[in-house]
């Protein structure tokens, strides 16, 4: 089954904000960049906007795996990867959420950029919605950074968080702000503690999935 756009528009509860994803916004292909400084809360709402989305997905009857770098031990629908050949290669609905994304797709490594740009100008017929955070844009490779639908910029004092929403599509932004408090952490389950390790971008299993995924979908015994 191919998951339709229809599923991926849901009104999706963060925190205690409700905030409308238009279809446009979020959607197979679809790439959500998430900045912040360290300790700012931008894997918080990464973590609670893919986790809303699947959850949405549920009451649907629909199965939404998330495939994340995030290590989440006490969440069994967060499967923990850390690299591209961990990740499926198919037409089922899915996320791929990736933590501090520079850590092994930094914007100035250039042996890595070919396979980067072949996962990334591919998410659209893989059915996947791409999620990351990082420090800052400029440590992001531009080729991801040029096909954002959507911009979460995070800042944090001691008492708050401040998200401002950007949709790149149409221009418009929405801002809202969430108390610190421990509801805040409610169904919170990935280690905060955790460092990312660098993430393997290299696509060595690429040509047999291909392959595979030709004789799967169209019955093509195709040699690469």
């Amino acid at each position: 089954m191919v998951f339709s756009l229809s599923y991926y528009k849901r009104s999706l509860m963060v925190y205690r904000a409700t905030l409308t994803v238009e279809r446009s916004d979020i959607m197979p292909g679809a790439i959500v960049g998430i900045y912040g400084v360290q300790r700012s809360g931008k894997t918080l709402i990464a973590y609670k906007l893919v986790k809303g989305l699947q959850q949405a997905c549920k009451q649907q009857g629909i199965y939404l795996p998330v495939y994340t770098n995030l290590y989440s031990p006490r969440d069994s629908e967060f499967r923990f990867v850390n690299s591209m050949d961990e990740l499926p290669l198919d037409l089922s609905p899915k996320v791929v959420l990736i933590d501090e994304i520079y850590n092994g797709c930094d914007a100035q490594d250039y042996r890595k950029l070919k396979d980067i740009s072949i996962f990334i100008n591919t998410l659209g017929k893989q059915n996947c919605l791409f999620v990351f955070t990082s420090i800052d844009a400029q440590m992001v490779y531009n080729r991801i950074r040029n096909q954002m639908n959507v911009v979460i910029l995070v800042k944090s004092s001691s008492t708050h968080i401040h998200y401002r929403f950007l949709y790149l599509n149409t221009g418009k932004y929405t801002d809202f702000v969430v108390e610190k408090n421990a509801a805040l952490f409610e169904g919170v389950f990935y280690d905060t503690n955790f460092i990312p390790l660098d993430f393997d971008w290299e696509m060595k299993s690429w040509r047999e999935k291909l392959e595979k995924f030709y004789r799967d979908n169209y019955d093509m015994q195709i040699k690469l």
